[in-house]
């Protein structure tokens, strides 16, 4: 059995149509449209202009669903309907020009469902999940196996590069100005004292930065400090800045080094030396969550 997901997030809009078998998924198409929806919006609402890029981008996505005749279609949003003034209508838009429903979920759903989906793919026992998207960024604290807590904070690598950046290149002090934000978001909800070694990376920014890494220091998977000297050394120096980021992303050469910025200070706070990068989340969770409430285990 086939099963399309949408994710409409605040940088882009991913389509993964998966078959489902012996209670066990397999990715067949992972599409995406870069509608950069968390730069459209006005007053705290989404402009016209990305009503329009999110109607064209579903409509887009709906030739590979019938190119596969997946059986099922599940349509949800993140930060980039959550977190608007007119998301009501804006949902009401999509349906009446493409037939999507789109279910709009919270900031302590998208959590859960992170950790559901991570928590399917590889194992976790100890440690913080981070899954960075353009908008917001969610924290499940992990600890034997057990969420310990979750958080989920209106900040991700393009709306960073909105409210602090603006325009490349991206300096050291609005690399600072983003730390000291993501900062005291943090403080506010978890405690220094809940460290643990291991970050669990999820969504772009977090597969940006391991790339980046693979690319810069090829004998340091991993390393939280590498990170951290790789992105001093991007930010002092823009043309590498450019090229490695080309080469690791094209399309987050403005988001890229906030996105690396958000998980430094991620990591920084709970104390993890290692990141690991997770291969599944949200998407896989919220599927996950689907076959169960429909009894199929």
């Amino acid at each position: 059995m086939k099963f399309a997901v949408i994710d409409i997030g605040s940088n882009t809009i991913r389509l993964c149509i998966y078959q489902y078998s012996h209670n066990q998924l397999t990715l067949l198409i992972n599409k995406r449209v870069m509608a950069l929806l968390g730069s459209k919006t006005h007053a705290g609402a989404l402009t016209q202009e990305g009503i329009e890029a999110v109607c064209e981008a579903l409509v887009m996505l709906q030739t590979y669903i019938a190119q596969e005749k997946a059986q099922h279609i599940l349509v949800f949003a993140t930060a980039a309907l959550r977190n608007i003034s007119n998301t009501e209508q804006v949902v009401t838009t999509i349906r009446e020009r493409t037939g999507f429903c789109v279910d709009v979920l919270s900031g302590e759903a998208e959590a859960l469902l992170t950790f559901q989906g991570a928590a399917r793919e590889q194992n976790i026992d100890d440690g913080v999940i981070a899954d960075i998207g353009g908008g917001s960024t969610e924290i499940i604290l992990v600890k034997k196996g057990r969420i310990q807590k979750t958080e989920s904070f209106p900040i991700g690598s393009l709306t960073a590069f909105v409210r602090f950046v603006g325009k490349r290149p991206a300096t050291e002090g609005m690399m600072a100005e983003i730390r000291k934000f993501v900062c005291h978001m943090l403080s506010n909800s978890f405690s220094p004292s809940e460290s643990v070694k291991v970050l669990y990376g999820i969504g772009g920014a977090a597969r940006t930065a391991a790339e980046l890494e693979k690319i810069l220091y090829p004998g340091s998977w991993g390393a939280m400090q590498t990170l951290e000297t790789l992105l001093a050394r991007l930010i002092a120096d823009e043309k590498l800045a450019e090229k490695n980021i080309l080469l690791a992303s094209p399309e987050r050469l403005d988001t890229a080094l906030p996105g690396v910025a958000i998980l430094c200070e991620i990591a920084r706070f709970f104390g993890c030396r290692q990141l690991e990068v997770c291969g599944g989340g949200v998407r896989e969770g919220y599927l996950y969550q689907y076959l169960e409430a429909q009894g199929n285990r």
